[in-house]
C-alpha cells in the first residue's frame, strides 16, 4: 500500500518504519476496523444480505455514502485506467476515513439498535471498498473478502480476485448530497 499509494512509484523516496506505520495506522487499520465494526455488530444482530432495503428507501445518510462509493468507484477506475496508483490510493484513503469518521461514527446507535439499513450499506460499502482495494493490497482485500462477504452472500465469487470490477451506477450519485 505505502509503495503504491504514498507516492508514486517511480520517483524516489525515503522509506522508514515511522512513514510506513503511519500510512498502515490511517488507512489500512482504519479499514480493519470498519470491517471488525461491522462483522461484530452483523453478528450481533443476525444481520442477513437478503433484508437489504433499496437504496431509495434508506435514511439520508446512507444515501450519501452509497453516493460517495459510486463517486469512489469512477475515481478509481478512472485512475488505474491512466496507471495513477497515487491518485487511487487518495481517493481509496479519504473514502475510508470518511466511511469510518463520518458514517460509522455518526450512525453508531443504528449498529446497536441492530439497524438493516445500516448494516446493509456498510456491508455494501465495505464489499466494494475490498474489490477496489484489491489490486493494491491482495491478502488483506482476500482476507476480508473470505471473513466478511463469502459468508453471508452464496453468491459470491470464491474470491475477490474473482470477482468483477465494481462498476458506478449513476442514478445512485447524488450531488446535492455530495
Amino acid at each position: 500500500w505505502y509503495m503504491l499509494a504514498a507516492g508514486s512509484p517511480w520517483a524516489a523516496r525515503r522509506v522508514g518504519h515511522d512513514s510506513i506505520n503511519e500510512v498502515v495506522r490511517k488507512t489500512l487499520l482504519t479499514y480493519w476496523n470498519t470491517v471488525s465494526f461491522h462483522a461484530l455488530y452483523a453478528n450481533a444482530s443476525n444481520f442477513e444480505i437478503s433484508q437489504t432495503p433499496a437504496p431509495a428507501d434508506r435514511p439520508l445518510m446512507d444515501r450519501w455514502i452509497i453516493s460517495e462509493l459510486n463517486i469512489l468507484i469512477q475515481e478509481v477506475d478512472a485512475a488505474l485506467e491512466d496507471f495513477d496508483s497515487q491518485i487511487a490510493g487518495r481517493a481509496l484513503a479519504r473514502f475510508i476515513d470518511d466511511l469510518s469518521n463520518w458514517y460509522v461514527r455518526r450512525s453508531r446507535r443504528r449498529f446497536w439498535d441492530g439497524d438493516v439499513a445500516a448494516l446493509a450499506t456498510l456491508h455494501e460499502c465495505l464489499t466494494t471498498l475490498t474489490q477496489l482495494l484489491a489490486p493494491m493490497v491482495p491478502f488483506i482485500s482476500e482476507h476480508v473478502w473470505q471473513e466478511l462477504v463469502r459468508p453471508v452472500d452464496p453468491t459470491a465469487t470464491k474470491s475477490v480476485h474473482l470477482s468483477d470490477f465494481p462498476v458506478a451506477n449513476p442514478s445512485d450519485i447524488d450531488t446535492v448530497l455530495s
